[in-house]
């Protein structure tokens, strides 16, 4: 019995485990904070496979219309198969280009593969950060060989901060503000990308940690069941001593 309740809490063990390093995996966009009004800027979208089985065939990316980005351009030969979609906007735009009528409002990638256990990465140029507002939200549609759709699109807030599906955000801070992540650029972008990963959520940040305060736990009652349930030894000899003549 003390056996079959150590299997089990090391079942749970390996179960715990698995299931944080899976819900920390969202579609993310880097760099996570820009300033308002910057020229230039790469936005990396960070697409990991989360399925045991199929592989990811598909991503859209749909860009706010209400404070939009005036130009976006995506990386060309990404082996991937790239169709921009174009939107009126709702009031036209002036920057020092010229005023614009319309913008990009979905980029879409198919053809392509991301193989189970893997991410893919996808670049796009932004030109003409917006101001006004302080953060772009960029829904993700995430498609599967296998037919299934992930959409990343709830937006945290005060009842659901940390929402299953988040969309990918980026906080837009006051012109100026210090901050290697507010002033990142073309020239910068690479670098903004690989410090992206470190800023993971809070919310994940404390689901992995009790993750592995339960993943303690369990492997601790499983080396007490197995302790409780070995054989015990130096007891009673078997018989009662005496011999056949």
């Amino acid at each position: 019995m003390m056996w079959k309740l150590g299997r089990a809490a090391l079942c749970a063990l390996v179960f715990v485990v698995l299931d944080a390093g899976v819900a920390a995996a969202h579609v993310t966009v880097s760099p996570t904070s820009l300033s308002q009004g910057t020229d230039d800027a790469i936005l990396t979208f960070r697409v990991p496979n989360e399925s045991a089985t199929a592989s990811v065939t598909g991503l859209k990316i749909q860009f706010p219309l209400t404070h939009p980005i005036v130009l976006l351009n995506p990386e060309a030969g990404s082996g991937w198969q790239v169709t921009v979609v174009k939107a009126a906007l709702p009031k036209p735009v002036t920057t020092d280009d010229g005023t614009f009528t319309s913008t990009t409002s979905e980029i879409d990638w198919s053809g392509g593969s991301i193989p189970v256990g893997q991410f893919g990465e996808f670049n796009v140029l932004a030109q003409g950060i917006p101001t006004g507002t302080s953060q772009l939200v960029f829904k993700a549609i995430q498609t599967y060989s296998d037919g299934t759709v992930v959409s990343w699109i709830e937006v945290p807030d005060k009842a659901v901060p940390d929402p299953e599906h988040p969309a990918p955000t980026i906080t837009l801070t006051a012109p100026g503000a210090s901050g290697a992540a507010a002033t990142s650029t073309v020239s910068t972008a690479s670098a903004d990308t690989v410090t992206a990963t470190a800023s993971t959520s809070s919310g994940s940040n404390a689901q992995s940690i009790a993750a592995l305060i339960l993943a303690g736990f369990a492997v601790l009652l499983g080396l007490l069941a197995v302790w409780l349930g070995r054989p015990r030894f130096g007891g009673k000899p078997v018989g009662d001593g005496t011999s056949e003549r």
